[in-house]
C-alpha cells in the first residue's frame, strides 16, 4: 500500500543472535535460582548484567555473594558497575548497587571516580537524574562553592539545563535563613550573584521556564509554619472550632492542639471540619453543657507555634471568637523571603524591560504578576489582571493554572477589604482560598464563578448564614462539613440533578431556605418530591 513504511524481517543471523542471547539467559537464570556458589554467582549475573543491566533479581543474588565473600572486592566491583551504566546511564538496579557498594567499603580514590564518572554521563546527558543524585550524595559533606561552580559550568553551556538549577539551589539551601534579616533569605551579596545570572539566562532566552522557576524559588523560602489564627466557640452547639493558617493532621492518640475549659483540659476527640480524615483548616472539639449565668474561659495551644490563645464566653453570649490580625503578604505571596523592598523593585524593573522585547514571555509575565501583587497589590490590581491575561493568551495549554491564579489574587483582595460579608460575584474564580482567614463571615456571595464543588475551607465560617453559589458547575453537595448557623443556601442553575446529591444537607441544623431555581432537579420526575423527603424542614425554591 503507498504511504506505508515496509518492515524487512530480520535476517537470519540476528534471528540466531537473539536465540543464543534468550537461551543463554534462561540457562543462567535457572543455574542462579537453583543455588549455585558465590563466585558462580558473580560470573553468571556478570554476563547477564552486562547485556541487560535492568535484571533486579541478578543484582540482588550478587549482593548476596559479594557479601559472603572475603577480600576487597569494592575496586572490581565499582568498575563493572561503570560498565553497566555504559550500556544504560539510567539504570536503576545499576545506580542502587553502586551506591551499596561504595557503602560497603567507600575510599577516597572511589569517590574521585565516581564523581568523574557522573561529569562523564551529564556531559552525554544533562538531564540523568541518577547522576545528579549520586553526585549530591557524594559531595554532600564536601565544600558546596566547587559544587556551585560546576552547576554554573553546565548553565554556561546551557541555560535551559534544568537540572543544574535544581542543583544549584539544593546548595543554596543550607544557607538559607543564617541571614539577620527574614527568615529564609540568602545573604545579601549571595543573592545579588544569583539575581545576575538569573538575568543573563532570561535575556539570553526568554522562552525558557527553568530560569524563571530558579527566580521565583530563591526570592522564596519555606512557607511558615501552621499556627493558630482563630478561635470561635458556640455555646448553643456547644463546638469549639480551632483554625489553622495552613492545613494540618491532628493526631487523636497524640494531640500536639491541647485546649482547657475553665482550667480543666477538654479530652476531645478532635475531628476535621470537612469531615475526612485529612489535614484541614479547621478542627472541632464538643464541649460540655456550658453554664449561662457565669463566664466561661477557654485556652488553646498548638505545641509547635507554642502560643497561648484565649477566649472567654460571657453569660448571655451565644457565642465568642478571636481572630489573628490578616498579614497581607501571606495572602499574596507566603514564602517570600527577601526584606528589602528594592530588590523586589530591581526585579520589576528587569521583567519590565524584557516585556518590550518579548511581550509573550510566560515566565516574565507569571514572575511580574507574583511581583506586583507582593509590593502593591491594591494600587496596581488592573496591571496584574492585564499581565494575567496577556499570560493565558501567551499559554493557553495552562489555562487553568492561570485560572487559579487569578482566584488567588481575586479572593486575596476581596478578603482584605472584608467585613461580616464578602461578595466574590462573576470573578471567574475556579477556587476561592482564604475563607479560613476570615472566619467572622455572615454573608459569602460566590454567584457567577466556575466553581465546580463547595470551597474546602466552607467548614472554617462557623458563623456563616448566608451562602450564594448560584450560577456554577456544582453538581453535588459532596462531604462538605455542617455549618451550624447557615439558613440560606442559594444553587440556582447549577447542574444539580439528582436530589441524592443534596443529601448531605440533612446534618445542616438550621438551613432553612434552599434556592435550586432554573436547576434540573426541578423537572426531573419524582424530583421535587424526593428532595422533600430528605430535606422535611426546608423551604426548597424551584423558581
Amino acid at each position: 500500500m503507498h504511504g506505508r513504511l515496509k518492515l524487512r524481517p530480520p535476517d537470519s543471523a540476528r534471528r540466531r543472535q537473539r536465540e543464543e542471547k534468550l537461551r543463554h539467559y534462561r540457562e543462567s537464570m535457572e543455574a542462579l535460582l537453583g543455588g549455585v556458589p558465590p563466585a558462580q554467582v558473580l560470573s553468571l549475573t556478570g554476563s547477564i548484567l552486562a547485556a541487560n543491566p535492568d535484571v533486579g533479581t541478578c543484582w540482588n543474588l550478587r549482593r548476596r555473594a559479594l557479601g559472603a565473600l572475603g577480600g576487597d572486592w569494592v575496586p572490581s566491583e565499582l568498575a563493572f558497575v561503570g560498565q553497566c551504566l555504559g550500556v544504560n546511564p539510567k539504570s536503576y538496579g545499576a545506580w542502587h548497587h553502586r551506591g551499596w557498594v561504595l557503602a560497603q567499603g567507600r575510599a577516597p580514590p572511589a569517590g574521585r571516580e565516581d564523581l568523574a564518572l557522573c561529569e562523564r554521563l551529564l556531559a552525554a546527558d544533562p538531564r540523568n537524574f541518577h547522576a545528579w543524585e549520586h553526585r549530591r550524595a557524594l559531595v554532600a559533606e564536601q565544600d558546596p562553592e566547587a559544587e556551585l561552580a560546576f552547576a554554573g559550568a553546565l548553565l554556561s553551556r546551557d541555560f535551559s539545563n534544568f537540572s543544574a538549577w535544581h542543583h544549584r539551589l539544593r546548595l543554596l539551601a543550607p544557607t538559607r535563613g543564617q541571614g539577620k534579616g527574614e527568615a529564609g533569605a540568602l545573604p545579601p551579596q549571595k543573592l545579588k550573584e544569583e539575581l545576575e545570572l538569573v538575568q543573563n539566562a532570561v535575556f539570553t532566552d526568554p522562552t525558557d521556564q527553568s530560569a524563571w522557576v530558579y527566580l521565583r524559588c530563591i526570592l522564596s523560602r519555606a512557607p511558615p509554619p501552621p499556627r493558630v489564627i482563630c478561635v470561635h466557640v458556640d455555646r448553643e452547639d456547644a463546638t469549639l472550632a480551632v483554625i489553622f493558617s495552613r492545613p494540618v493532621k491532628v493526631n487523636p492518640e497524640c494531640p500536639e492542639l491541647t485546649a482547657t475549659l475553665d482550667g480543666s483540659t477538654l479530652a476531645g476527640p478532635w475531628h476535621s471540619a470537612e469531615g475526612r480524615p485529612r489535614p484541614s483548616h479547621t478542627w472541632l472539639c464538643d464541649l460540655p453543657a456550658l453554664p449561662t449565668e457565669s463566664s466561661t474561659h477557654l485556652e488553646v495551644t498548638w505545641a509547635p507555634d507554642s502560643a497561648l490563645h484565649e477566649v472567654t464566653l460571657l453569660p448571655g453570649e451565644a457565642e465568642v471568637w478571636w481572630q489573628e490580625p490578616i498579614v497581607e503578604r501571606e495572602l499574596f505571596w507566603p514564602e517570600l523571603g527577601v526584606a528589602e523592598a528594592q530588590v523586589l523593585q530591581d526585579q520589576v524593573q528587569m521583567c519590565q524591560e524584557l516585556l518590550e522585547l518579548e511581550p509573550q514571555s510566560r515566565g516574565c509575565l507569571l514572575t511580574l504578576a507574583l511581583l506586583l501583587a507582593a509590593l502593591e497589590p491594591r494600587g496596581r490590581a488592573r496591571e496584574i489582571r492585564e499581565h494575567l491575561g496577556s499570560l493565558r493568551d501567551a499559554d493557553p495549554l495552562r489555562a487553568g493554572f492561570v485560572a487559579d491564579v487569578r482566584s488567588r489574587f481575586e479572593a486575596a483582595l476581596a478578603v482584605l477589604g472584608a467585613g461580616e460579608g464578602l461578595s466574590l460575584s462573576n470573578k471567574g474564580l475556579t477556587s476561592v482560598p482564604f475563607l479560613e482567614r476570615v472566619a467572622a463571615l455572615t454573608r459569602l456571595e460566590l454567584a457567577g464563578n466556575e466553581l465546580r464543588a463547595l470551597p474546602a475551607a466552607l467548614g472554617a465560617l462557623r458563623r456563616l448564614r448566608e451562602l450564594d453559589l448560584s450560577d456554577n458547575h456544582v453538581t453535588e453537595v459532596g462531604v462538605a462539613p455542617p455549618l451550624p448557623r447557615l439558613r440560606l443556601l442559594r444553587l440556582d442553575r447549577n447542574p444539580i440533578g439528582h436530589a441524592s446529591a443534596l443529601a448531605p444537607l440533612a446534618a445542616w441544623p438550621r438551613l432553612a431556605q434552599l434556592g435550586l431555581a432554573e436547576t434540573p432537579l426541578g423537572s426531573a420526575p419524582g424530583g421535587p418530591a424526593q428532595l422533600a423527603e430528605l430535606l422535611p424542614g426546608v423551604d426548597v425554591t424551584f423558581s
